[in-house]
């Protein structure tokens, strides 16, 4: 008994403690939150923009999202839009072909995302790359929005703010877009750094000068794509004005499965550069940003779930130490996250002058951040036990119309 009550102490403390870095890394980064951006903008940089579509089986979504990026506020004499189709079988590439301002490439075999990009890459005309998603419509600004922040010589790609759209299910909407909103303002602060690595897929913008295509069996091609322009000494920012719109989905089985292919996602990608950490030559990033970043994606999930294995059997065998123990830990990380996720959502409250904004939205972010290390964990096993799944495991339910007059401002 004494052994085992030794060992979930340990366990125990060792994961509170983990907890109380990342939430100091937090609290370190309110002062960015508040800050002014120190960026020099430059309005008047309009390049040349290669807009790129990878598909697979969008017929449902394609043609709305073709006229979406065509209805964008840019010069369309500097703007190119290439639609990569992986041998989709319902006729998405034959909708596109149908429309002249685009160009497709018909990929014969399926081979995923990061294979699509390695071949369009190749045939890119503009200064600067612009990836989207097919089931998501970006805002009619994103790229005035954005690109002034590329005209910088040390910024080397930018990526956007994700906005929720399902009116069939509200209440999660607003659970999840609290979530997203609290670690939107860490992306902020961490650009105001030095960059932040956790990109959105649905809208990218690279210089053509970093463009450099993820491994053929990367999972988050977002953040492995940041992560490669980080290495090339180069900033990667997260711009909250540059917008895209998308939908949930509807289930709760897609929206796990979402989260956890995402999850085992960034566990691959921090993983694999994990030469980053307390590395100087990257400066503030490398010191600063990513080993508390790699502590609560990569180490956190497995600490997590080795105290809870540990608390189970010593709640068997002595269940008064456990109660006492795990009270301790919970009551320490707790208070401790409670107070510095208040401090986030004052910001929030701040910035978005948002009066509807209650502490009911510290618990939600608490709840998700939880379900976040579930799903970090359950991500890491299937990497680890059944390999990579990065052949667009698409989410059918997530692929319908976004409703244009009900998004969220």
């Amino acid at each position: 008994m004494t052994i085992i009550l030794i060992i979930t102490s340990i366990s125990l403390s060792i994961t509170v403690l983990t907890c109380i870095y990342f939430l100091r890394y937090v609290k370190s980064l309110v002062k960015y939150m508040n800050s002014a951006s120190d960026i020099y903008l430059d309005n008047s940089y309009k390049p040349a923009v290669s807009v790129i579509i990878p598909t697979y089986n969008e017929a449902a979504v394609i043609e709305d999202k073709i006229k979406n990026t065509l209805d964008i506020n840019y010069p369309s004499e500097k703007m190119e839009i290439i639609l990569i189709d992986s041998a989709s079988s319902d006729g998405t590439a034959d909708l596109a072909e149908k429309i002249n301002q685009v160009k497709v490439i018909r990929q014969k075999k399926r081979l995923g995302k990061s294979s699509a990009l390695a071949e369009v890459f190749k045939k890119v005309t503009g200064d600067v790359v612009v990836i989207t998603d097919a089931d998501a419509l970006l805002d009619e600004n994103v790229l005035i929005k954005s690109l002034p922040y590329l005209a910088r010589n040390d910024v080397g790609a930018v990526t956007g703010k994700q906005i929720l759209i399902n009116p069939k299910n509200a209440i999660y909407q607003k659970s999840e877009q609290s979530y997203r909103d609290f670690f939107d303002v860490i992306r902020m602060a961490e650009s105001k750094l030095h960059s932040t690595m956790i990109f959105n897929g649905p809208f990218m913008a690279f210089k053509k000068e970093v463009l450099e295509a993820p491994p053929q069996n990367s999972v988050a091609d977002d953040t492995e794509m940041a992560l490669q322009v980080i290495k090339k000494g180069f900033r990667t920012l997260y711009v909250p004005e540059a917008q895209f719109y998308e939908n949930i989905p509807l289930s709760n089985r897609s929206r796990l499965k979402q989260k956890e292919r995402r999850a085992q996602g960034l566990v691959q990608s921090f993983w694999r550069h994990r030469d980053l950490l307390f590395n100087k030559k990257y400066a503030a990033f490398g010191t600063k940003i990513f080993p508390p970043e790699f502590a609560v994606h990569l180490i956190l999930p497995f600490e997590l779930f080795m105290s809870i294995i540990l608390t189970l059997m010593l709640l068997y065998i002595d269940p008064k130490s456990a109660i006492i123990i795990t009270g301790i830990c919970l009551a320490i990380s707790g208070v401790y996250a409670a107070a510095i996720f208040s401090k986030v959502e004052k910001v929030l409250k701040d910035k978005e002058k948002d009066k509807k904004r209650s502490r009911s939205n510290i618990f939600i972010t608490i709840q998700s951040f939880i379900q976040l290390q579930f799903a970090l964990l359950t991500g890491a096993i299937k990497l680890m036990v059944f390999g990579t799944t990065h052949k667009w495991e698409q989410i059918s339910d997530a692929r319908t119309k976004i409703e244009i007059d009900k998004r969220i401002p």
